[in-house]
């Protein structure tokens, strides 16, 4: 046995694209099983992802953001102190203090704080504050950067009784976190969705391809043994479900059913089957002529054995090969049906829904939400048709003369 193996892998690795195809593939096999473990972030957890960190482009780094720091100053005759408490624990005191008729000084004293923004909200509507932006509706201003001392003008003459708030914004932090590929719309890291979205494609795909197997050979088998009206009505079912389109199919079987892992996977196996029930049928009718065959009905062994022991076997191969195809063509089916909205929800994103995504944002210089997803995906699909075609060429007895 080892040695038939090796004897295979090394008629395998004749082909240099074929061998390194093998190795992308396998590869995303690795993703698939290891996925939890080499995502950055897990971007079904809704509590790991931020709106803030939405169509960030490849390489940002992730800021926490820091909280606002509201403080209010009652002030008479122009005169306040107050004080508050930074996030990080430190001390922060504004002095607000007559700096000459009609106008104010606000001392700031943040240690160990880096202030980006300050907002002061409250003031008189004829206030101003030198340097800030005043908002169109609200009596609030914005300094972004300021200094350390702030000047008011309240006209004329300094109000007796003077109440507003201060809101000072610091410095945000970075997490450690570096998106490598980006963020989608909403706040995913892409590197990490593109991994799960490996992880769903490819278990969609092999499942849905090997139930498909599963039905398709046991429906040949039953046709090629059985014959007659058995094997006719299963011949006119596939004809008919061969006549639909596939995407069709999977369209009406979402729409009946709802959005999901299961009915894609439902939806593939029904588009499917046919494929291998015809492949069956037909090795298995050349099959049942052979000699081994008529030996095993005269030891009077059982249908049951004779279709599993037997004839089987001998139809595994171009079943492999047609395996590893329709895996390929279940993930691109799987892709374009959450392409179009019915396939997964948002909360598991597959390749297709990542690449149907981004395609809102392809003409607002945010290409990286949808060309990464759709790279892999191509060279997904690609790799596995490429190994498919080397197994076809291996199992096919007329190349090897």
């Amino acid at each position: 046995m080892n040695a038939r193996i090796a004897a295979f892998f090394r008629e395998f690795s004749e082909s240099r694209i074929a061998l390194v195809s093998l190795g992308i593939t396998l590869f995303f096999v690795a993703c698939t099983v290891l996925a939890p473990f080499i995502s950055p972030i897990n971007p079904y957890d809704l509590r790991s992802i931020r709106l803030s960190d939405a169509r960030l482009p490849p390489g940002t780094q992730q800021v926490e953001p820091v909280p606002e720091l509201s403080i209010p100053l009652a002030a008479r005759d122009g005169k306040a102190r107050a004080e508050g408490v930074t996030p990080a624990g430190d001390p922060i005191v504004l002095q607000l203090v007559p700096d000459s008729d009609g106008r104010l000084a606000l001392e700031i004293d943040a240690r160990n704080m880096v202030v980006t923004e300050i907002r002061l909200r409250g003031l008189p509507i004829d206030a101003s504050v030198q340097g800030a932006r005043k908002h169109p509706i609200r009596s609030e201003w914005t300094l972004a950067n300021p200094a350390s001392t702030l000047h008011i003008e309240t006209g004329p003459q300094i109000p007796a009784n003077l109440q507003f708030s201060v809101l000072i914004k610091g410095e945000s932090e970075g997490t450690g976190m570096t998106f490598l590929l980006g963020t989608d719309g909403y706040g995913r890291d892409m590197l990490s969705a593109i991994i799960y979205g490996i992880r769903i494609s490819m278990i969609v795909g092999a499942a849905g391809a090997l139930g498909a197997m599963a039905i398709g050979t046991f429906l040949g088998l039953i046709a090629a043994w059985f014959g007659g009206r058995v094997d006719s009505f299963i011949m006119r079912l596939v004809d008919f479900q061969l006549s639909i389109p596939s995407l069709m199919v999977g369209l009406l079987v979402l729409t009946m059913l709802g959005k999901g892992v299961d009915r894609i996977i439902l939806a593939i196996i029904l588009i499917q089957w046919t494929y291998f029930a015809r492949t069956t049928r037909s090795v298995a009718l050349a099959e049942l002529r052979k000699d081994y065959v008529d030996a095993a009905r005269c030891l009077r062994f059982s249908a049951l054995r004779i279709n599993l022991l037997h004839i089987l076997p001998n139809c595994l191969p171009p079943l492999l090969v047609i395996l590893t195809i329709s895996i390929a063509g279940a993930i691109t089916l799987e892709a374009s049906l959450s392409f179009l909205g019915v396939g997964l929800p948002l909360t598991q994103p597959s390749l297709g829904m990542l690449i149907a995504n981004g395609y809102e944002y392809m003409f607002s210089n945010m290409h990286w939400i949808a060309i990464y997803p759709g790279l892999v995906l191509l060279v997904m699909i690609v790799a596995i048709n490429v190994v498919g075609d080397r197994l076809r060429d291996m199992f096919n007895p007329q190349l090897k003369r």
